[in-house]
């Protein structure tokens, strides 16, 4: 019994428990596999193992003139496993030869175009795969923009998460022709709702696109109008990857820039309580509060973006201060003079603290008469625009002296006398302790 208890070490019993775990799980494997079903090579199918983006080589696509044979081999009564394999083919060949994509034509374009319209969503994708391959020759982008609006199409209508990546890639790389602007402003709440809904690759392409169409001036307004549910500012929480937070801070400094562009705001425009506009710039929005958190993300390259949006929208509410201000001079208004003649004034002080106009002179000559040159007409008004403006009565300038030199107003602090000999106006020192000027 004694040696027993020697035998049970800590060391024993641990080297025990390590070697039934490990029988343990030797057992497992061995009895999974006995379970499993017997291996059949039709049952695999190899296209679902494409890369989304760029395929990796194959042994095939490195032979001189394969997309040449592929493009003539491919044809719509192929079955769908042929037309996917053909396609991804086709695209790899793309990326790999340039020399044989540049001899290719605007027909080979419209074969691989008809495999949008094809039943099977894989096959879809596997087109647009390839199209987006072709963008990489400048000449095919111009005969590919006549299908976005059928590349908008699929995009908007299906949630398949890979087709909807692969046709955003294929608008983001294309310049969208206007002639399409009317079908993108109805599709707009469709793009936001992929922004909400889809995973981060179709978010991330979502809004590389709305960041282009932002800059469109006849889509700006109906972007900014759009109708935006209230989980909006949740697309700007930091626990969210790095790079779809990077665009959406791309998408709102797009916005704020088309904002306060002279174009956009040369008219009054009138925004729903729950658009995007309230949303980001209304004066109850909570975004400054999501963009301070991301000062402190771990990207830099999402921080410099915060700081840049923060400051754009503080010139946005600038902006819009100055806007919603009365323009300069807008309360003033400019009147003939009612009179054209200034009697005595019977206390020089009281005119000292009065603005000179026509209702602070009195109208009745009472002792000694002061009287303006100026020309009249019937009624006795004047023509005359008032001292210090010009004949519009918005900018100012010095008053002229008779010697043709300038100085500027004065203040009146008494009344004015005129001299007779030189027609102009002299301003004596005021009177104090009531003294009388009528030694003058």
């Amino acid at each position: 019994m004694k040696k027993y208890y020697d035998l049970v070490t800590k060391k024993n019993v641990l080297t025990a428990a390590t070697g039934a775990t490990a029988i343990y799980l030797v057992s497992k494997t061995l009895l999974s596999m006995f379970r499993s079903p017997p291996y059949n090579p039709d049952q695999m199918n190899f296209t679902n193992l494409a890369i989304e983006y760029y395929p990796v080589a194959s042994a095939r696509a490195n032979v001189p003139g394969e997309l040449r044979r592929l493009l003539l081999s491919l044809s719509p009564n192929l079955d769908d496993n042929s037309k996917r394999t053909t396609l991804h083919t086709i695209t790899q060949c793309i990326y790999l030869k340039e020399s044989e994509a540049n001899a290719c034509t605007n027909d080979d374009i419209r074969l691989v175009a008809l495999f949008l319209d094809d039943g099977d969503k894989a096959v879809k994708t596997e087109a647009l795969h390839a199209l987006k391959a072709f963008t990489a020759v400048w000449r095919f982008k111009i005969k590919i923009q006549e299908y976005v609006p059928k590349i908008i199409e699929l995009v908007t209508s299906s949630w398949d998460p890979t087709l909807q990546v692969a046709g955003l890639r294929l608008l983001n790389g294309l310049n969208i022709p206007d002639n399409t602007h009317t079908l993108l402003r109805g599709m707009l709440p469709n793009f936001l709702e992929i922004l909400l809904m889809a995973n981060t690759f179709a978010q991330v392409q979502v809004l590389k696109l709305l960041s282009t169409l932002a800059q469109k001036e006849d889509l700006l307004y109906d972007i900014m109008n759009c109708r935006t549910p209230a989980e909006f500012l949740s697309l700007f929480q930091p626990s969210l990857p790095g790079n779809m937070l990077y665009e959406m801070l791309v998408f709102v400094e797009r916005l704020s820039e088309g904002r306060l562009s002279p174009q956009y705001q040369s008219m009054q425009w009138q925004y729903g309580d729950n658009s995007l506009h309230e949303t980001i710039f209304g004066n109850n929005s909570r975004l400054s509060d999501r963009l301070l958190a991301l000062i402190i993300h771990p990207e830099e390259e999402v921080q410099a973006q915060a700081c840049k949006v923060i400051l754009s929208l503080r010139l946005n509410r600038e902006e819009s201060k100055v806007v919603s201000a009365p323009a300069f001079g807008a309360n003033i208004s400019v009147h003939p003079l009612e009179s054209t003649r200034i009697s005595q004034v019977s206390n020089p002080s009281d005119l000292s603290n009065q603005p000179l106009s026509p209702n602070n002179v009195p109208s009745e000559p009472t002792g000694t008469n002061v009287s303006f040159d100026s020309t009249h007409d019937n009624s006795g008004r004047s023509f005359h625009t008032i001292l210090g403006t010009d004949e519009t009565g918005h900018s100012f300038y010095p008053l002229p002296r008779a010697d043709h030199s300038f100085y500027p107003l004065e203040t009146v602090s008494s009344h004015i006398v005129q001299d007779q000999r030189d027609n102009s106006f002299n301003i004596p020192p005021p009177c104090y302790s009531g003294e009388s000027d009528n030694g003058v």
